[in-house]
């Protein structure tokens, strides 16, 4: 009988002759409120699902853009070129030179330890001699991480011809 009645009601309700009585024994018949409490908790867990997903995009986007601007790869136009330190307390020596004519020889005077019976090691001058041929040619070109790749490989390409 619950049916039938749900059934006639419905049928007045879509030829809207129901009346304010008919129509709250309508809702109870159906569980009209406990249907749209459930339907609305649901509502509510979607869009706040929604909402963290948006705003956790949102935050992920912002970071990633945080660091982009950070790193100074993308802004340096200055090449970056490595510095040596060398310490104060090693004394390199001076090489001797001396510049003749196109065919020049050089002397190179440099110090090598000589083993010594004392535990101290005694530095004796030793003299040695490199003839070098000048040759009067372009200059080689060093490039940095701006030449484009054509000019250094025909670069490459002079010197090791020569």
């Amino acid at each position: 009988m619950k049916n039938n009645d749900i059934t006639q009601l419905l049928k007045r309700y879509r030829e809207g002759t129901l009346g304010d009585s008919e129509l709250a024994e309508l809702n109870r018949l159906t569980h009209r409120d406990e249907v749209m409490g459930i339907a609305s908790q649901r509502a509510a867990c979607i869009i706040r699902r929604r909402r963290t997903i948006v705003f956790t995009m949102a935050g992920l986007l912002l970071a990633g853009v945080t660091v982009w601007t950070l790193l100074p790869l993308h802004r340096s136009s200055a090449p970056m070129m490595a510095e040596a330190a060398i310490p104060e307390d090693v004394i390199l020596p001076e090489p001797a030179v001396e510049q003749l004519a196109p065919t020049t020889t050089v002397i190179v005077q440099t110090s090598t330890p000589v083993k010594v019976t004392s535990r101290k090691a005694v530095q004796r001058p030793v003299a040695t001699t490199a003839t070098y041929q000048v040759v009067d040619e372009e200059p080689v070109v060093v490039c940095n991480n701006q030449c484009e790749a054509d000019s250094v490989i025909n670069d490459i390409w002079k010197f090791l011809t020569v």
